[in-house]
C-alpha cells in the first residue's frame, strides 16, 4: 500500500516524509502560524499506537496545539464499530473538540 502514497521512483523507506510525517525527514511546521489544533486518538491495543504517540509528541515539540485522547482497551479504528460505547464517546469528544476550535476562530 505504501507504493500508492510514495512519489514515483521512491524506494520503500519507512522514514520518507510522505509515510512518516513526523519522522527524521519531517517538514518543519514550527513556523506555520495557521496550523490547526489537532486531536490524536490512540487505542491502547492499536498496533500503531507508538507511531500515533510520536506524532502527538512531534506536534507538541513543534509548538502546535495538540490534544491526545486515549482509549486504553481499544483497537485500531475502533470508532467504525457503532455498537462499542467507546465509539459513541469518541464521536462526542470529536464533536466537542471541533465545536471548541470553531468557537475560538469566531472569537478571533
Amino acid at each position: 500500500m505504501w507504493k500508492a502514497f510514495l512519489p514515483p521512483g521512491e524506494g520503500m523507506d519507512r522514514d520518507h516524509e510522505v509515510i512518516n510525517v513526523s519522522g527524521p525527514r519531517a517538514a518543519d511546521i514550527s513556523k506555520l502560524d495557521d496550523f490547526p489544533a489537532t486531536m490524536v486518538v490512540v487505542g491502547g491495543c492499536d498496533s500503531l499506537q507508538d507511531w500515533q504517540r510520536r506524532y502527538y509528541e512531534w506536534l507538541k515539540k513543534s509548538g502546535k496545539n495538540a490534544y491526545l485522547s486515549e482509549y486504553p482497551t481499544m483497537v485500531h479504528a475502533f470508532y467504525i464499530f457503532p455498537e462499542l460505547p467507546e465509539s459513541t464517546q469518541l464521536i462526542s469528544e470529536i464533536k466537542d473538540f471541533i465545536h471548541k476550535q470553531c468557537s475560538k476562530v469566531v472569537k478571533n
